[in-house]
């Protein structure tokens, strides 16, 4: 019989070889990345995972099973199903045998693929498990699509896994493309690969398998990715999420930028009462932190576009109980927002660089100035749209609207921008909005100008910026997100716009306004 310290000793020498085993396959990693071109990486999605996060995604699975097939859609050079050989030979219930299944079509990374996969057999099989493993050097989405939906001309035989861990490129698929089609036919409309991959990856699950995948955060909310969520969500249940608070540090080598988040999912249609949310500065941070969040806060039943809304904390839960205090939705407030229709390029010929004659002002989110619009204003951009049969169905009237950027930069601190566009102090019958633009509207029509004043006041708010950070995981405001909003009633909001005069308040001041209206909304 081992003595303590002999089986300290052994899980050591465990520990230290796996360990190693990370080291070398990350080193091939940092040179295969080196050959990759850059522009070719971004084409194609191609961002390779370090060991720290390949690590913790490992960490996540539970491994119920003695006999695992391991699905690697888009392996890369095979940092993923390394981390998950590793975390296998140092658990104390090891498994019989581990098959490995690894997608891949970049011939640079499958030589790289290969090597990982011959470190992975040697380690396997000093510790006693019996690994397997194929290469299919083809296009994921057309192969999966093959096995979930045989025709005539293709009889490939349906594989199933017992887990599946991806880091899927994260690129656009045009609306007439193949990869569009082939999603299609497995029951899935989604506008980006990474989207694709996961379902695809889900699909090819046995009942009660685990997927664990990294993906941008942005699939979270907004039209673009409600069928992926239908689809998603319906077949597999959430069981952790984990955030990151650095955006820089994940994927530090290739410069990405992206709000990033590593999910953990069952394949099984019933979902759990509490799932686990875990957050940490950067992958192999030491301070993880965690709480349980009842799944029905993550995932409301009854929301149509199945928003995935993650609360981190105890301090979000209280942002979103504040949030709860105002109810109105826009269509109860007889309001709706609409993205601007000028989309510049599209009328260069009518565009001029200052207003004229036979002109009306053009308005983008350079002209945003301490809640109001300043225009004219410096800037290289044109400022105005001469009137033509083509720019006139672009117009809108110029009354008063709210104008909020649907793109945030990295340097603003808030994420939802928001103006008031005061059409008293423009002399023009018509005014046009610049498509980086959304605008708040009454059927097309403009707003009382308190109102405006009110709900610019509250879109500014800290208390909606935190919400929205909660559950919107880019840079984009999205006119549905806006939609999805809930709003002070009329009447709060009419009084918030009241105080307001063409001297914009600070953010100080504008907290306690909405503060004071959420005292008011208790009582």
């Amino acid at each position: 019989m081992l003595s303590d310290w002999q089986r300290l000793n052994i899980q050591n020498k465990s520990n230290s070889t796996a360990s190693n085993l990370l080291d070398r396959v990350d080193l091939l990693r940092l040179e295969a990345t080196q050959k990759l071109q850059q522009s070719q990486r971004g084409e194609k999605g191609q961002f390779l995972t370090p060991s720290s996060v390949a690590t913790l995604m490992a960490g996540m699975f539970e491994f119920n099973c003695p006999d695992i097939s391991l699905l690697d859609a888009g392996a890369g050079i095979g940092s993923l199903l390394a981390a998950v050989v590793c975390e296998l030979c140092q658990r104390p219930n090891k498994p019989r045998s581990l098959h490995v299944t690894a997608y891949e079509i970049d011939i640079i990374l499958i030589d790289y693929l290969k090597q990982t996969l011959e470190l992975c057999r040697s380690e396997c099989q000093r510790l006693g498990i019996y690994f397997t493993s194929e290469i299919r050097q083809m296009d994921f989405i057309q192969d999966s699509a093959d096995m979930l939906q045989p025709s005539l001309f293709t009889q490939q035989v349906k594989q199933e896994f017992t887990n599946a861990i991806i880091n899927p490129p994260y690129a656009k698929i045009d609306a007439k493309s193949q990869a569009r089609t082939w999603l299609r036919s497995i029951g899935v409309e989604t506008s980006n690969l990474y989207a694709g991959f996961t379902v695809a990856a889900a699909k090819l699950l046995k009942p009660n398998g685990e997927l664990v995948s990294i993906t941008p955060r942005s699939f979270c909310n907004g039209l673009y990715f409600r069928d992926f969520r239908q689809v998603f969500l319906q077949m597999m249940a959430l069981r952790q999420i984990h955030i990151f608070e650095s955006r820089q540090e994940i994927f530090r080598d290739d410069g990405v930028l992206q709000e990033t988040i590593i999910v953990r999912a069952r394949k099984q249609i019933e979902k759990p009462d509490t799932l686990l949310i875990t957050s940490s500065h950067i992958a192999d941070d030491e301070l993880i932190l965690s709480h349980e969040l009842r799944y029905t806060d993550l995932v409301n039943p009854k929301d149509s576009e199945q928003f995935i809304r993650i609360l981190p904390d105890a301090v979000s839960q209280q942002v979103v109980e504040e949030m709860a205090q105002f109810t109105c939705t826009l269509q109860e407030l007889g309001l709706t927002v609409s993205t601007g229709k000028v989309v510049d390029f599209r009328v260069s010929s009518d565009l001029r660089l200052e207003p004229d004659n036979g002109t009306v002002p053009l308005i983008y989110p350079a002209h945003f100035s301490a809640g109001y619009v300043e225009y004219p204003t410096v800037t290289r951009k044109h400022q105005a749209l001469a009137v033509t049969e083509r720019t006139a169905a672009l117009l809108i009237p110029n009354e008063h609207y709210v104008l909020t950027k649907r793109f945030s930069s990295k340097e603003e601190k808030k994420r939802i921008v928001a103006v008031v566009w005061n059409a008293n102090k423009i002399n023009s019958s018509s005014v046009g909005f610049e498509n980086h633009l959304n605008y708040f509207n009454q059927q097309g029509r403009g707003l009382d100008l308190t109102l405006a004043r009110g709900l610019t006041v509250y879109l500014n708010s800290s208390l909606v910026d935190a919400f929205f950070r909660l559950f919107n995981g880019n840079t984009q405001v999205n006119a549905t997100d806006l939609r999805n909003l809930k709003y002070p009633n009329l009447k709060q909001l009419l009084l918030l716009g009241a105080q307001i005069t063409e001297i914009f308040p600070t953010q100080r001041e504008i907290d306690e306004l909405v503060e004071r209206q959420l005292l008011n909304a208790t009582k």
